[in-house]
């Protein structure tokens, strides 16, 4: 029996530099979405704006992640991290000022949110290329359950100040808060010391360095369904996150407390579902657990849709979040373990496009499926979706390691 601690990964001293970092920088993340959804949709008064403010985030997401990953290949992992989030700074304290001087408008959330995807298309796969050099082999599934959770978990009390903070300091105080947030991670990168040493890339085709990911997706049968089903539960389950203003407003008839006590506990949900997959260490069967999870998500999302009441939907809140959890960091610690490091941030950025990008894509057909038969019936709907993906994909995943 394997005496290594529990959460071993946060033994790793870089990995706790960027670990924390990044929670902190999140939370404040999280505190400037929940303020820009309720402000957004009390301007607009229609689902279909937050489901614009989807597809701003989303484009960015889907069109540009290749060239990070292409990046995440080529060039210093580390450096390129401190450009991506001093920029992402940047954008939160020119909110901040906009909001400030009462010039904030919808057209400018859409295009702040448009350029912080851009930006996180360009982060996401770096980052998420970086892990293996910051944690050993064997503790690769609690490192990006961790990871995970640094975004999710810090949900847990982000968006929970925002809801109490939005009133009594207005929208201005809340986004300059995410900007100095950033000095978080900002100084753990700069704190981060012995990543190994890469040889030295070869020289590859602008063409392959695009689409070096995909094609290597396609040959390998296990990633390419992993991907796909990624892909879905991202399109059709997770993007329901978008309505939580109207669930709040339209279905409970409760307030902006509510909304940040809402996103997090999906925030909690994900913090718990992170820390039980990284206390329980190497599973070797990880298709068990994502068969497992991503069938128990289903339902959660169907009961969350169909709560009476916003406490029902509060509990299921959390249990959507422990169980997504588990389905995301099993999906990318496949992926991690089974890509070799000249591709790996190649095809990290596909799951990053399947994770981020269309997440919020599929948020505006949930939008359109709001606006014309509830709130409730777009959420089942995608819930549905992600079954008949699931029964489709994972029998090919099993079957494959089943032949090892």
């Amino acid at each position: 029996m394997s005496e290594r601690p529990r959460f071993a990964a946060l033994h790793s001293r870089n990995f706790t530099l960027l670990w924390t970092g990044l929670v902190v920088s999140n939370a404040g993340t999280q505190m400037q979405g929940v303020a820009q959804s309720w402000i957004v949709y009390e301007m607009g008064r229609s689902p279909l704006y937050l489901g614009y403010m989807g597809l701003a985030f989303a484009l960015p997401m889907v069109a540009l992640p290749a060239l990070g990953g292409a990046l995440a290949d080529s060039a210093d992992r580390l450096r390129l991290l401190k450009i991506t989030q001093t920029l992402m700074m940047l954008l939160a304290f020119t909110a901040a000022l906009l909001s400030g001087l009462g010039m904030i408008r919808i057209w400018h959330f859409i295009v702040l949110t448009a350029l912080g995807a851009a930006l996180l298309a360009f982060d996401n796969p770096i980052r998420q290329a970086l892990l293996p050099d910051l944690v050993p082999k064997e503790d690769l599934l609690s490192a990006v359950s961790l990871n995970s959770a640094a975004f999710t978990g810090a949900a847990l009390f982000g968006p929970a100040l925002a809801g109490f903070l939005l009133k009594p300091l207005g929208p201005a105080w809340l986004f300059s808060l995410n900007g100095l947030s950033y000095l978080a991670v900002l100084s753990a990168l700069y704190r981060i010391r012995g990543i190994p040493g890469r040889a030295a890339p070869e020289p590859v085709a602008l063409e392959e360095r695009l689409l070096g990911g995909l094609r290597y997706a396609a040959r390998h049968r296990e990633i390419g369904s992993l991907l796909l089903l990624s892909a879905a539960t991202n399109i059709f389950g997770r993007s329901y996150m978008q309505l939580l203003p109207v669930f709040v407003k339209d279905v409970w008839h409760v307030g902006p407390e509510e909304l940040g006590l809402l996103q997090a506990a999906a925030g909690a949900g994900a913090l718990l579902g992170a820390f039980g997959l990284a206390a329980a260490g190497d599973i070797r069967r990880k298709d068990r657990l994502l068969t497992g999870s991503l069938f128990l998500f289903c339902a959660a999302l169907a009961a969350f849709a169909l709560s009476p009441s916003y406490r029902l939907g509060l509990a299921f809140q959390l249990l959507a979040g422990i169980i997504s959890t588990a389905a995301i960091s099993t999906i990318a610690t496949i992926l991690q373990v089974k890509t070799p490091d000249h591709l790996r941030g190649r095809v990290l950025s596909l799951y990053t496009i399947t994770i981020i990008g269309l997440s919020s894509m599929g948020s505006i057909g949930t939008a359109y499926l709001a606006s014309h038969w509830g709130a409730p019936a777009g959420v089942i709907i995608g819930a549905a979706v992600v079954g008949i993906a699931a029964l489709a994909m994972l029998p090919a995943i099993r079957e494959r390691r089943e032949r090892r």
